[in-house]
């Protein structure tokens, strides 16, 4: 009997011994930057979630969650992860209720998600609004909630508006890292915000983040001296795409230096790879574009040498093929029910309200000016202004005609959906009104032109209304605006006198309206604008700045961006009579406001022009007299 059970003993033995030896394989699904992208991508009055082969929109938290089930079941008894990177928050009417609600976040555990990494919009609430996301999700789902990993993530200890997020760091709902044991294989999972999506996020502070490069390489040492034999990153970083076909951007660049990591899930820059990126040779950095339009698998085997190979790869759209979940569609249609109620009814709006129609697509792209030209005649109107300005990047949809062209406030809401309070907490960018002489104006326009061209993103492009302006590429940097003419289409342009000392009143977001007091610092001196009130005093902060939407009340009510946007397109014309205002999309409406004019002609090279392009001129002048003195000098 001793005998029998020594065999079997040792029979066990060998038998591990040999699994422990084996090839192994792994599946890893994978999204990023959800942005509260719970509806369909395209009008949201025809996403049809229940049925198939009816409408043209794509992506749908319903129809993921049918499709994560078909490829878990795919996968067999194999191991599979679930993961996500980053800016799962942020981006549509459900984002509004997000802090009452947490309901991005119930989702994601409710579909099964392993982790996900803190992305910038996760912040746009300040650190205050993202720990009251986590206790709502928290609240409605316990021990149960998905874990949130930033390695990265520091804490100010002088200052107390971060300390809710960190009592959340503290009770291990946000972590530096995981170990996720499945299947036999352990994986260590971290995450990293990067630079660049730190510096964008104006409301991240006081929370901070460590360099990414430095403590990917701790998150290395520590997971494999913990037994990790796979180690994934969950990056909100972003990779960009070189004018030569090459991949480059934060992903790409920290594993070059970070030796170990196996595998990269990113996000950020929203970029749909239909393979991944190989860096090094070995290891995969994945995007799966945005907005749950995709969902990215990667099929991996780890060989006896414990180095993942890939098996392959692919890159499943979500779309009208796919079913969609009756009860995600249940909980998304109570998330709606909600953000009419908390937000929209006191404004006079419904969540599928019907609002406006529009004959064909309106697009962000530089070199489509129509939606830009709507955005800012909007805030111009909202705020009552003479001009009124934005950036390209804060436009955040396009505005997609679908089958029918009718939008309802839900899609609208989506092309100006960001921001929170200066002197509130509620969800929207408030709008400011501030004045400025006519070179001060030029000064701005200067500094916007600069941005976009220095900056060489389309995100920087300047979007204004009541004016248009012209610039000449041959003139010196902050000296190129070579005409300016105030006015509209309707009412004809006037060419701006500079002499002219009276105030012109400039309406913008808080976000955009805020580098108005940055202009000196922005350019070294070189230039300066001081924002002032009607009446030309000084303002002495972006506070200061911003509208009272009803001065019956007591204190200032602010007017959002969202709203002042909605408010205008329900303003316009209804061509047809059938109750929806029409969205203009020919003529006027399609003007280009900023003019690239190159010319070496003296009238344009120094029409506005200031010191700096008198001053350089008279340098090179300077310097060519000098020059031919030397020759003739020379010559004798």
């Amino acid at each position: 009997m001793r005998l029998f059970a020594s065999l079997l003993a040792l029979g066990c033995l060998f038998t591990a011994a040999e699994a422990f030896g084996a090839e192994r394989s792994f599946t890893i699904l994978h999204t990023n930057d959800w942005q509260s992208r719970l509806l369909g991508f395209g009008p949201n009055n025809e996403y049809t979630p229940a049925t198939t082969g009816d409408d043209d929109t794509v992506g749908g938290v319903a129809r993921l969650a049918t499709l994560l089930e078909q490829r878990r079941a795919a996968a067999g008894d194999q191991p599979l992860l679930l993961l996500d990177g980053g800016d799962f928050s942020m981006g549509t009417l459900f984002h509004t209720v997000t802090r009452e609600t947490g309901g991005e976040l119930r989702l994601m555990t409710e579909l099964g998600y392993d982790a996900a990494t803190l992305g910038n919009h996760e912040f746009d609430f300040r650190p205050a609004g993202l720990a009251a996301m986590i206790s709502a999700a928290h609240h409605a789902k316990g021990a149960a909630l998905m874990p949130l990993l930033s390695s990265n993530l520091g804490f100010d200890p002088a200052r107390s508006e971060d300390d809710s997020l960190q009592a959340h760091h503290e009770a291990g709902r946000i972590a530096a890292y995981k170990l996720i044991d499945k299947g036999g294989i352990r994986f260590g999972v971290f995450g990293l915000l990067g630079n660049n999506a730190v510096a964008v996020s104006p409301m991240i502070k006081p929370a901070i983040f460590a360099d990414p490069v430095e403590t990917a390489k701790a998150m290395v040492t520590t997971l494999r001296e913990e037994g990790a034999e796979v180690v994934i990153l969950l990056s909100h970083m972003g990779v960009v795409q070189q004018a030569d076909g090459s991949w480059r951007g934060e992903e790409v660049e920290l594993v070059e230096q970070v030796p170990g990591i196996d595998i990269v899930v990113g996000g950020h820059s929203h970029t749909a790879l239909q393979q991944p990126l190989l860096v090094n040779g070995r290891t995969p950095v994945m995007q799966a574009g945005s907005e749950i339009q995709h969902l990215g698998e990667l099929r991996m085997r780890l060989p006896t040498d414990g180095k993942p190979q890939i098996v392959d790869y692919q890159l499943h759209p979500i779309n009208d093929q796919i079913a969609g979940s009756a009860v995600v569609t249940a909980q998304v249609e109570d998330f709606k029910q909600l953000v009419s109620a908390q937000v929209l009814a006191a404004k006079g709006y419904s969540f599928d309200q019907p609002l406006a129609k529009v004959d064909k697509t309106l697009t962000r792209a530089y070199d489509d000016p129509i939606l830009g030209n709507l955005v800012t005649d909007a805030l111009r109107q909202a705020t009552g202004s003479d001009v009124s300005f934005t950036g390209n990047g804060t436009i955040r949809d396009d505005l997609i005609q679908g089958r029918q062209g009718v939008q309802a406030v839900s899609d609208l809401f989506r092309i100006a959906p960001l921001g929170s309070g200066e002197l509130d907490d509620a969800p929207g960018y408030p709008l400011i009104k501030v004045y400025v002489t006519g070179q001060e104006l030029k000064s701005l326009l200067e500094v916007l032109l600069l941005a976009y061209q220095l900056r060489e993103s389309k995100s920087y492009y300047p979007r204004v209304s009541g004016l248009r302006f012209s610039y000449n590429p041959w003139r010196v940097p902050f000296d190129r605006v070579s005409r300016i003419e105030l006015g509209d289409p309707s009412r004809g342009y006037t060419a701006l006198d500079l002499a002219d000392q009276r105030l012109y009143s400039i309406g913008a977001t808080s976000y955009v309206g805020s580098f108005t007091w940055l202009v000196s610092d922005l350019t070294k001196g070189l230039l300066s604008v001081q924002p002032k009130n009607a009446q030309g005093q000084a303002l002495a902060a972006i506070k200061d700045a911003i509208i009272d939407a009803n001065p019956q009340q007591l204190g200032v009510q602010e007017y959002k961006e969202w709203q002042g946007l909605l408010d205008h397109i329900r303003s316009l014309p209804d061509m047809d009579g059938d109750g929806l205002a029409d969205i203009p999309t020919q003529g006027a409406a399609a003007e280009l406001r900023m003019r690239r004019e190159p010319s070496l002609r003296p009238a344009e090279l120094y029409r506005y022009a200031g010191v700096l392009q008198w001053g350089v001129s008279g340098v090179l002048l300077a310097g060519g007299v000098l020059l031919v003195w030397l020759l003739r000098r020379r010559r004798r």
